[in-house]
């Protein structure tokens, strides 16, 4: 009867096991490896945008409020939660349709493997220790065979060398108000998966536009339909700000973002958000920055300018001086040619001087000369008559 007891227990203890064990790891596979909640009610932009007033823009669908990853040995899932994700009016085939979702990967890829400090279309750069490796671009997905955004609208990762569009490796669906991603973890050939918590990831949704440059809907000035609206609850100061993004074309084309790095491993809070997409700056035609530069680098960065700035008036008035120098040179070089140009003329004259004078002394002396012999020739005549008369007298 004991021992018969114990072999219940043992069956029962194998039975239990035998449920619980797979429960334990559907639990475990079903963990998200990370896990960022953003704030509701940050799908603003800078700060300041404004839906536009098309009745499909319900409240919501472009606020993020939650981002996960899992991983598993064959696949990473990327979920991306929304406020209202705003049902498929348009029938994308990939059950969304007013979205465009960006996830950018910086993996600790080796240092031999590229990445790019810009964004795609959303007119954001990446502080290069934020640089990606991976891009995940999710758009409605219209064409057979699917096309890459931004050319076409359907997903792509692009990777350091090449791109691969949706297919059995990239798959994209909806559950509820999550837009879920799964690639194939071959895909992520550089990064190292298990260092997952080490990565730097921005999740950005901006609205689709699929008559739109690089198929995202525009920012503009006044409310309507059919753009996002940037001044909607935007200051003086903001209103000349953003204004001058747009005309430089730098305007932020986001709504809202999730960020996700081991400096930040809760996420980012709206002020962050608004602060880090509010960093361009139209003086310099750069858009916004995330994470954006630090008030002590760019003060340093600021004195850096104001040397530079320096330097550059230093060198011009040193060429100023220069030209002055210049002119100078050239004219006393060409007082120089004037005065060698009169030595000459002086010379010149000299010559013909002394050839004068040669010439005159020549004559005087010949004249002197003739004077003598006329002299003496009368002379002697005038002594040769006086004789002639004496000899006459005395005959007489």
């Amino acid at each position: 009867m004991k021992n018969l007891e114990k072999k219940q227990v043992i069956v029962l203890t194998l039975l239990l096991l035998a449920f619980t064990l797979p429960a334990i790891r559907i639990a475990r596979a079903e963990s998200p490896v990370i896990q960022v909640v953003d704030p509701t009610g940050d799908d603003k932009g800078p700060g300041y945008y404004g839906y536009p007033t098309a009745d499909v823009f319900k409240p919501g669908v472009f606020d993020i409020v939650k981002f996960e990853i899992y991983t598993d040995n064959k696949t990473l899932t990327f979920k991306t939660y929304f406020k209202d994700l705003g049902g498929n009016p348009w029938g994308g085939k990939n059950g969304f349709c007013l979205q465009q979702l960006h996830i950018y990967l910086h993996t600790d890829a080796p240092a031999n493997i590229p990445s790019r400090s810009s964004t795609i279309g959303l007119n954001v750069n990446l502080d290069p220790t934020w640089a990606w490796h991976y891009a995940i671009l999710v758009g409605p997905c219209w064409e057979t065979p699917p096309q890459p955004l931004p050319t076409g609208q359907c997903a792509v990762i692009y990777r350091p060398f090449d791109y691969v569009v949706q297919d059995d490796r990239l798959k994209v669906s909806v559950a509820g108000n999550a837009i879920v991603v799964q690639v194939d973890r071959g895909l992520i050939d550089y990064g190292d998966v298990g260092n997952i918590k080490n990565w730097r990831i921005i999740v950005a949704v901006a609205s689709h536009d699929g008559f739109g440059p690089l198929k995202i809907r525009g920012v503009g000035l006044s409310k309507g339909d059919w753009n996002i609206w940037a001044t909607a609850t935007a200051n003086d100061q903001q209103k000349i700000a953003i204004a001058n993004a747009i005309k430089f074309g730098i305007e932020p084309r986001v709504m809202d973002i999730a960020v996700y790095s081991p400096e930040y491993p809760n996420g980012i809070s709206a002020d962050q958000q608004y602060a880090w997409l509010s960093s361009f700056d139209p003086n310099t035609k750069t858009p916004a920055v995330i994470p954006p530069l630090t008030l002590d680098l760019k003060a340093q960065l600021a004195s850096i300018t104001k040397e530079r700035d320096d330097l550059k008036t230093q060198v011009s008035s040193l060429q100023g001086q220069v030209s002055t120098l210049q002119s100078q040179v050239n004219s006393l070089q060409g007082q120089i040619k004037t005065l060698q140009d009169q030595n000459k003329q002086l010379q010149d004259q000299l010559q013909t001087l002394q050839a004068s004078t040669v010439s005159t002394t020549i004559a005087m002396g010949l004249a002197i000369v003739l004077f003598i012999i006329g002299f003496a020739v009368g002379y002697l005549f005038a002594g040769k008559k006086k004789s002639s008369s004496g000899t006459t007298a005395k005959q007489s």
